[in-house]
């Protein structure tokens, strides 16, 4: 497959990824009256039970190499999907989501110090350009109230998601050079399953046909949305996907204002379009650049 095959199938697949995990916090969304524990428990357990029967049906391989970063990146994806649910319950899908969005910014940040991927003028600008939205969506109440009058324990809580999430990003991009995508998934399901157990108390609680069937599609959404997140890092540079990752908490703004009624502000909106723009500009215009670089 050729550099740009490979680069347009990243792409495909981080922005169905983006959609597959707008669709999951708008799931959780629905069922905010249940544990954000219980639910992260169900994401990991059902997660796992497909992986295991494609493995057991010979569908996909498991390989498990680098076992200390498979299981680093399962702690802090186990604590980070807690706090992620939570935020949701507590803050809203378009919010809470935003918030938590924050890790490609970080995910950045890593993959220069950690893995010294060069930076461009190009994405810098663009994630820069994301963060004002991001800020825009946070503060705009269009009240005279500012980002930090918004700004409490919750919102904290999701903005650390983004240090977490950043850091697994980077990590999954140095896992793809021992392990496959299957492996890191499956291992990270494993880990945040033993995570969540106890704090869920998933045995004392019934739950009705509804429910079960939306904690069902939680499991789903997110198994599939991973796997295709974790695959698009095989053909994606950090820098690329992180960019592109801002489509989540667009899509998640989109899905809380229509679906759920939460607040629609002119700023708001304005951010919004600051988040798409700068994901089309990361991947189109530096295809652009390089075209130009070798006619020239």
């Amino acid at each position: 497959m050729s550099l740009g095959n490979e680069k347009t199938k990243g792409v495909l697949l981080m922005i169905a990824t983006c959609l597959f995990f707008s669709i999951n916090a708008s799931l959780v969304r629905t069922i905010t009256h249940i544990s954000s524990w219980q639910i992260t428990v169900w994401r990991f357990a059902i997660g796992l039970m497909i992986i295991a029967a494609a493995w057991k049906l010979g569908l996909v391989k498991l390989q498990f190499n680098n076992k200390k970063l498979l299981f680093l990146r399962g702690v802090l994806g186990g604590f980070g999907i807690f706090i992620t649910y939570l935020s949701i319950s507590k803050l809203g899908v378009s919010k809470g989501m935003v918030l938590v969005a924050t890790y490609p910014i970080f995910a950045y940040i890593f993959s220069i110090i950690l893995i010294k991927e060069q930076p461009s003028l190009l994405s810098v600008t663009a994630i820069l350009t994301a963060f004002v939205g991001i800020y825009l969506v946070m503060a705009g109440k269009n009240n005279g109230e500012s980002f930090f009058d918004n700004f409490g324990f919750y919102e904290i809580l999701a903005a650390s998601v983004g240090i977490i999430g950043g850091l697994v990003i980077v990590i999954i991009r140095k896992l793809h050079k021992s392990d496959n995508s299957y492996s890191i998934y499956f291992s990270q399901c494993v880990v945040g399953l033993c995570i969540a157990a106890g704090p869920s108390k998933i045995w004392t609680d019934r739950f009705e046909g509804m429910e079960i069937l939306i904690l069902l599609l939680v499991g789903i959404t997110a198994t599939v949305g991973q796997l295709m997140m974790t695959q698009s890092y095989k053909y994606l540079p950090v820098k690329t996907g992180a960019t592109l990752m801002m489509l989540e908490p667009a899509f998640c703004y989109i899905a809380g204002v229509t679906i759920f009624q939460e607040a629609l502000t002119i700023n708001s909106a304005v951010g919004t379009i600051f988040i798409i723009g700068s994901c089309i500009a990361v991947v189109w215009l530096d295809d652009r650049r390089k075209a130009l670089s070798v006619e020239s």
